[in-house]
């Protein structure tokens, strides 16, 4: 594990996590490396949520459970995170934020945040105060942090930039003359980059690939993606509509791509669960659709904002009846915008669903990264029909030519009911045979379009992890600090269908765990159906938490030993 400083903030919401959240990632970003992701409890007001912000001097993927300052915003901020706390952790807070009997326990720092905002003028200065005195902590460097607040206050005017940056001062004065300051290693060379969360990495992809319509109804993790696109839908010609419910939903995707556009949904596992008779209507219609999947811990109502990789099952399973689709789960900032992208690309290129399978954490950490945006996904596969069109002929290709209304002189008619080569209703065996094996052989024929793992670590260790989705930034990290482990890392960016060349790899393994944020290990269980292997080594997490960098060893360890 990398040499790190974790750093929580612990609050109601309402009292400015995200603000301070946003300066200290945009400020730290600048200068060194820094993960960052956020904890909320499912009410709108009370209840306790946190931010951790975790830096380095080396590139870092992954949260820590430990803490190393605590800061607390009221009375009720220690509670739920004293399990997280070691000897040398330092807790800060202003005077009757904890008992005195806890005042005994722990380092704690009294310091008057109230009191240094309404010296600069207002007290709702107060997170200015906060985001100066962590940065005196950690030897921000000022300029960056001065700029980040004139950018963030100018529309205030002038007055309110004075005061705030009065506030920064002040805070930044105080820590950093603070005795208890940790001690930070900085990195030797270093490239700024931009800071981006998952969701902000799925709009790029998705615009990229041309979405020009969405339609959803809201349910967290899954809304922020709506709401991105419609600020945007103005200046990007995406038409962003609330449907009265998620069968709605994926109705008007699917008639949206009838008529010639490149439509999306998104939404969680439980409003998923609505959508499942639709993604049937899509596999034998042959209609394409994109559908992002938020996962959250379920059953039912759940943990609703917390995280999970319970849905994997959900989405490769989901609807009667056979027919093919392709699931993605990025791990990256990177593999969002691109997996997004193609998303659109391979539902239009072979009329099947395309899904992509994200969770809470992904998308709500904020991360740096330098993503390409992708060229190569605007390609169209409608084609103009002529007078005889007929919208499921067998086609030498395995795909029969998708033409929309309008385009041409062709009638374009579609059927839920089995049909034949013109979309009329048939109940003759030997066509439904035909028929259901053209959309079943798109199986084959998406093979060379398959999504590739990445590798990372000594390729011919003898041990070897097996992760997915969110789990990438932890697994990557802890292989890359522990090359003694002779131990290297696979991870699944496509996870429907399963690309070929994994089965090589985990045959080739002396012993493979596989890493999963449920309980029943859905990965391994699909990977043990597809090749016929065991798969009995696991490491499962479904509490609602991601795997931290420091429990995933203890974690290795204690497998490796069954």
């Amino acid at each position: 594990m990398h040499n790190s400083i974790t750093i929580v903030l612990s609050g109601e919401a309402g009292q400015g996590l995200q603000i301070i959240e946003e300066f200290l990632v945009e400020t730290l970003s600048r200068e060194t490396y820094v993960f960052t992701s956020k904890e909320v409890m499912s009410r709108v007001r009370g209840g306790n949520n946190s931010v951790e912000i975790r830096i380095s001097d080396q590139p870092i993927h992954a949260l820590r459970y430990t803490i190393d300052a605590l800061f607390l915003l009221n009375n009720h901020a220690l509670d739920r995170l004293r399990p997280r706390l070691q000897d040398s952790t330092v807790v800060y807070g202003e005077a009757g934020f904890i008992t005195d009997e806890d005042k005994e326990k722990l380092s704690y720092h009294e310091i008057a945040l109230t009191e240094l905002a309404k010296q600069s003028g207002n007290r709702l200065y107060i997170n200015t105060v906060l985001f100066g005195f962590i940065a005196g902590l950690l030897d921000i460097h000022t300029e960056n942090a001065r700029d980040l607040i004139r950018n963030r206050f100018i529309k205030r005017g002038e007055e309110t930039v004075a005061g705030n940056i009065r506030a920064f001062e002040l805070g930044y004065d105080l820590g950093v003359n603070d005795p208890k300051k940790p001690v930070r290693s900085k990195p030797t060379t270093f490239t700024p980059q931009k800071v981006f969360t998952g969701n902000d990495a799925l709009v790029i992809g998705a615009l990229a690939g041309g979405v020009n319509y969405l339609a959803a109804y809201p349910m967290s993790p899954g809304t922020s993606l709506m709401m991105s696109l419609s600020e945007k839908g103005r200046e990007h010609g995406v038409l962003v509509e609330q449907a009265e419910d998620e069968i709605a939903a994926l109705n008007m995707v699917q008639g949206a791509w009838y008529a010639g556009a490149r439509a999306m949904t998104t939404t969680s596992g439980g409003g998923f669960a609505l959508m499942t008779e639709a993604v049937s209507l899509a596999g034998i219609t042959e209609t394409p659709a994109v559908i992002h999947v938020a996962q959250r811990p379920g059953p039912a109502t759940g943990l609703p904002t917390r995280t999970e990789q319970g849905d994997l099952n959900l989405v490769v399973y989901a609807g009667h009846g056979e027919f093919p689709r392709v699931v993605y789960a990025p791990g990256t900032i990177e593999d969002g915008v691109e997996l997004a992208a193609r998303a659109f690309w391979m539902a239009d290129k072979y009329q099947i669903p395309a899904f992509i399978l994200s969770d809470q954490y992904w998308l709500e950490s904020m991360i740096p990264a330098n993503p390409v945006i992708p060229q190569t996904y605007l390609e169209r596969f409608v084609v103009e029909t002529d007078a005889d069109y007929k919208r499921y002929a067998f086609d030498p290709s395995g795909l029969s030519p998708r033409g929309i209304p309008g385009f041409g002189k062709g009638f374009v008619k579609v059927d839920s009911d089995e049909h034949d080569e013109e979309g009329m209703i048939t109940e003759s065996f030997d066509m439904r045979v035909r028929m259901h094996e053209k959309r079943l052989n798109k199986f084959n024929l998406m093979k060379k379009d398959e999504v590739e793992p990445l590798v990372f670590g000594n390729q011919d260790a003898k041990n070897l992890l097996v992760g997915w989705g969110s789990t990438y930034g932890v697994l990557r990290e802890w292989v890359e600090t522990h090359p003694e482990a002779d131990t290297s890392l696979v991870h699944l960016r496509q996870v429907y269908p399963l690309p070929a060349s994994l089965e090589e790899k985990l045959r080739a393994a002396k012993r493979v765990v596989v890493v999963e944020n449920n309980a029943t290990g859905q990965l391994a269980n699909l990977m043990q159906m597809t090749y016929g292997m065991k798969l009995p080594h696991r490491i499962l997490k479904y509490n609602g938490e991601p795997f931290h960098i420091d429990e995933l060893g203890r974690l290795i360890a204690e497998v490796n030993h069954d």
